[in-house]
């Protein structure tokens, strides 16, 4: 086991370089006309990171994100997961993302709903941080900035990276990876859709899209693959958290997406909201989020 912990950290750290590439959609709004290029460019520097929770941040100012309550995950569920290590670890990195989303709609009562939910999870499972030190009054009574709370969700994952027993727990930080990662994919799916339906589209709302369509895509395509080889070399523990079939179906569809990625960006917005295999994605992740949020003993 110690000898897989130090492979599986070892292949999710490859996905620790964070983009430098800057937001080109600033530059390209003060021109004339529209560089679709430019947006894309600035949507492929997104790089696919796993271990960056807060990377949510940037995906959502650049695609112009709206506010959508309901694809939250329900702060008073917490209770419910504490059955299972890696329910629990899966669900405190669903609400970790949640934080992040609340944070970004200017949804105050939210985040610390979820807040909540997401320590009581977190003292469930042992991992005890600067994250856990934190209350409600204390939040209140502070500033809170987008850095305040970046470092707060980030302290979880170096916790869940570090957390041991005589079993060496591994399959918490890999239950907490596919927390955050399936919330993540969720809601960018989400919106993706959502902006997929609207009509009348301008320049920026239909660049919006194509860049967003980009990262989901880049999110989707190589992680679904990390995480799913994570959860066969771990099945034995993970066991019923997840469909592997669902995962299996999802990585398939991510790696002909991906293959197909410069065309349908390119191709009439009718035609990538009716593309069958980018709705069938959105409905995979829909259902692997279910099970994790529905998750019951």
């Amino acid at each position: 086991m110690k000898y897989f912990r130090i492979t599986l950290l070892a292949v999710f750290a490859a996905f620790l370089i964070t983009s430098c590439g800057g937001n080109k959609k600033q530059e390209a709004q003060t021109e004339d006309t529209f560089d679709l290029d430019s947006y894309i460019k600035a949507a492929e520097a997104v790089d696919p990171n796993l271990n960056k929770v807060d990377q949510i941040f940037k995906i959502l100012d650049m695609v112009n994100a709206e506010y959508y309550d309901a694809l939250t995950n329900d702060p008073y569920s917490a209770h419910n997961y504490k059955f299972s290590y890696p329910v629990a670890a899966a669900n405190l990195g669903i609400y970790s993302t949640d934080i992040i989303y609340h944070f970004y709609g200017d949804a105050t009562e939210s985040m610390y709903t979820s807040f909540q939910a997401a320590q009581e999870l977190a003292k469930y499972l042992g991992l005890t941080s600067e994250f856990g030190s934190w209350t409600i009054e204390r939040l209140e009574d502070s500033v809170v900035q987008r850095d305040t709370i970046t470092k707060l969700v980030n302290t979880l994952l170096a916790d869940s990276e570090q957390y041991s027993s005589e079993q060496e727990r591994v399959f918490v930080h890999t239950a907490f990876l596919a927390g955050t990662f399936i919330e993540k994919v969720f809601i960018t799916g989400s919106i993706l859709k959502q902006k997929l339906s609207a009509s009348n589209l301008s320049k920026e709302q239909d660049s919006d899209i194509r860049e967003l369509l980009v990262i989901y895509l880049n999110q989707l395509n190589p992680a679904t693959g990390v995480i799913y080889d994570a959860f066969e070399r771990q099945k034995d523990q993970l066991e019923g958290l997840v469909t592997l079939t669902t995962f299996e179906r999802l990585e398939a569809l991510s790696d002909h997406l991906k293959e197909v990625k410069p065309e349908l960006i390119e191709a009439p917005i009718s035609e990538i909201a009716s593309n069958t295999d980018l709705k069938t994605t959105f409905e995979l992740v829909a259902n692997l989020r279910n099970l994790l949020v529905n998750a019951s003993e």
